[in-house]
């Protein structure tokens, strides 16, 4: 039964390409000519091999499977250069090409089902995600023969179909033969694209994985000292607790030592951060070597160090971490001539805010979400800057009790193709996350200071993110462009980094801090020495109006090299955020770093400058315009007859009323519906699924005269 485990379908899915090459069939697929993808579906029993031809001109970059009743998909496979995965618990599979598929070009995938079905649903997409076909494709059973090898390879099926885990993949254990205190290779092939998955020995988590975008993965396990020999229970779970399980055989560690003298570690702690000494202790054999090995999450050996207990047995290890440490949990293995022990620390950064967002690329309509560590109960300031770095959103917040980031934003019309750079700062620190909206990031640099101004001989703290472990120039000029201060820093595998520049020496002024590499960029100014000045202060913003959400740019003279304190007040008086900046040598100054918050009140609002003695202040207005379109906010995507869709959203239009369309996926409209726009440009209209509909992919269109949004769900 345990090889019948181990069969992959990836034998199946070749054998199963072998059989039909045996037999010519006519295709199924009833392409008619104005079909632009020929597909044709044959299945064996409950397998199915489905084919996809690009006769059109556009590139299919996704394709999308469903099934209708209650079938549901227990396994799949890919053809090289596609990555695929299972949603909607298992009624669903979704391929995306690393690359596309382009006229004339075709690709196979296969699956098995939980039951027989005489059709397939599909969709194909182009990079745009815009649809370029969808049907419904009959699937032609092949018949049984009487070829031993066609035989055979139906019994291997079958076996497969009895055995068929609800976590679908092929594993290897390399070698073959797992004993007790070894390490191991485990290779995983067909687990679904960038899926993340937990690594269980008789029920303890030994492990936790990624796979590629392929599915795949080669990772190190460590059988310990204290497993138990014999049959042991081997499970590999994914996230949403799908698992695949089977019986392994582990044997009696190799070249057994006699155990004279006790092995003892004490004080490995639980996390470092960086620029901390990492201090470890216990007690050996008298003037003994300790190895001790540092190794990632996948097992790989990062560097070893070697020290010698004293003549009493005792022994202390001291390592200081430094920034090109890669954070995350490391693994030290402590070993002598006799014990083996590993023990697990965390190498964390000791930046006092860090943020990531969940995935790198997002489409239009997608939600984006920013998380990551930050002072507790602190008000927040985050940017997001375009690829010209110009500010396209602002925002103001408190975090939470703990300290944890978790921001969400609707992407909308105000974005478009390309890489944007998310910077959140506080009182005493920032930090930035690069992502990509319809593609992945292009490589970019982001220079932070942790102040605006620092006292004279002090120390400065530069955040850099860019490149994971690339080497970066950094360059100190004054306001004259000299250069006063030159090094690099490293970039951890992260892709941040912290630099100190030490101030000694440097006159009062402005400075600018230039990070470089290669063909890439950014720089960041700040000050030295400069105090609240005396002298009349004018300032003007670029424009009147504001909406929620948007940048002020402050432009302003006052005298010569002084710190001005800049503070931006709500229609009630309340302090919304404040800022400090600075004036140059002519006495100018400006700022982008004030900005209305996305949830801000409507209406006057009050921005003060402030040094000194002297104050001046200008009123701007706050309000929502009517051309900003209509914006869709439906919270699920997946649905079942008879559910309740609340359709709503906000909608600045010059009518009235909106317009609702149900589209099913053959561009039909089924379904038209009405509903009122609210004082507050809100829209809310209840929806229940009729019984009757078809399960599939559903278009929900919402408009007026001017403006359109769209909403696609699935419908089980």
């Amino acid at each position: 039964m345990n090889c019948m485990k181990e069969y992959s379908i990836g034998g199946i899915f070749t054998s199963l390409l072998l059989v039909f090459s045996i037999f010519t069939l006519l295709s199924i697929s009833e392409v008619n000519a104005e079909d632009v993808i020929s597909v044709n579906a044959e299945s064996y029993q409950n397998t199915i091999i489905i084919e996809f031809k690009n006769d059109s001109t556009s590139e299919i970059k996704t394709v999308k499977i469903w099934l209708g009743g209650d079938a549901t998909f227990k396994s799949f496979k890919t053809e090289s250069g596609w990555g695929g995965g299972e949603y909607s618990d298992g009624k669903m599979l979704i391929f995306t090409a690393t690359n596309t598929l382009n006229l004339g070009e075709s690709v196979k995938f296969g699956f098995t089902t939980s039951e027989k079905i005489d059709g397939i649903n599909w969709k194909a997409l182009d990079q745009n995600e815009q649809q370029i076909d969808t049907r419904k494709t009959p699937i032609q059973e092949i018949s049984h023969t009487d070829s031993n090898y066609v035989i055979e390879e139906s019994k291997n099926i079958e076996n497969v179909k009895e055995v068929g885990s609800s976590l679908y993949g092929s594993k290897k254990f390399i070698p073959e033969n797992i004993r007790v205190g070894s390490d191991i290779r485990l290779v995983g092939n067909g687990f679904g694209s960038e899926k993340n998955l937990q690594v269980y020995l008789d029920g303890v988590m030994i492990k936790s994985i990624k796979t590629d975008v392929e599915g795949n993965f080669l990772t190190t396990i460590s059988i310990s000292d204290t497993q138990k020999v014999g049959t042991s229970e081997f499970i590999i779970k994914d996230e949403s607790g799908n698992f695949q399980s089977s019986n392994v055989k582990i044997g009696e560690q190799k070249n057994r030592f006699l155990r004279t003298t006790e092995f003892e570690i004490n004080n490995v702690p639980e996390k470092v951060v960086y620029d901390q000494v990492l201090t470890a202790s216990g007690n050996a054999y008298p003037k003994s070597a300790i190895i001790i090995k540092f190794e990632n999450m996948d097992r790989v050996l990062e560097k070893t160090r070697v020290i010698m207990s004293d003549s009493n047995g005792a022994w202390i290890f001291e390592e200081s971490i430094n920034r090109t440490e890669d954070i995350g949990e490391k693994y030290l293995i402590f070993q002598n001539n006799q014990y083996k022990t590993t023990k697990s620390m965390m190498i964390k950064s000791d930046f006092t805010i860090e943020v990531f967002t969940t995935v790198k690329r997002y489409n239009i309509g997608e939600t984006i979400t920013i998380t990551g560590n930050s002072e507790p109960n602190k008000n927040t300031t985050m940017w997001i800057k375009d690829e010209n770095k110009k500010i396209i959103f602002y925002d103001v917040f408190t975090t939470n009790a703990d300290g944890g980031l978790n921001y969400e934003l609707v992407t909308d019309t105000t974005f478009s193709a390309g890489t944007y750079t998310a910077i959140v700062k506080q009182e005493d620190g920032s930090d930035a996350t690069l992502f990509g909206i319809g593609q992945y990031p292009t490589q970019g640099l982001v220079a932070l200071m942790d102040k605006t101004n620092f006292a004279l001989n002090s120390k400065a703290i530069l955040s850099v993110v860019g490149p994971p472990s690339v080497k970066l120039s950094i360059v100190i000029l004054d306001s004259n462009d000299s250069i006063k201060i030159t090094d690099s820093v490293i970039v951890s595998a992260a892709g941040k980094n912290k630099y100190t520049i030490d101030l000694d020496g440097l006159s009062s002024g402005i400075y600018r801090a230039v990070i470089s590499s290669t063909n890439i960029q950014d720089a960041v100014k700040f000050s030295i020495g400069l105090e609240h000045g005396s002298g009349d202060i004018s300032l003007v913003t670029t424009q009147a109006n504001y909406t929620p959400g948007d940048s002020v740019l402050i432009i302003g003279k006052t005298g010569n090299n002084a710190r001005l304190t800049i503070t931006l007040f709500e229609p009630s008086g309340k302090v919304s955020s404040q800022i400090e900046t600075f004036s140059d040598g002519a006495g100018n100054f400006s700022t982008d770093g004030i900005g209305i918050p996305y949830d801000a009140v409507l209406g006057d609002w009050k921005i003060t400058a402030h040094s000194r003695l002297d104050t001046y202040s200008v009123d701007l207005l706050v309000n929502i315009p009517t051309s900003l379109g209509i914006t869709l906010q439906i919270e699920e995507s997946e649905f079942s007859i008879g559910d309740v869709i609340m359709i709503k959203g906000i909608a600045h239009s010059n009518s009235n009323r909106l317009y609702v369309e149900i589209i099913n996926q053959s561009d039909q409209i089924i379904t038209e519906l009405e509903t009122p726009i609210t004082g507050d440009n809100t829209f809310s209209l209840p929806w229940t699924i009729p019984h009757g509909y078809d399960a599939g992919i559903y278009t929900i269109n919402v408009s007026d005269a001017e403006n359109s949004s769209e909403y696609e769900i699935l419908v089980l």
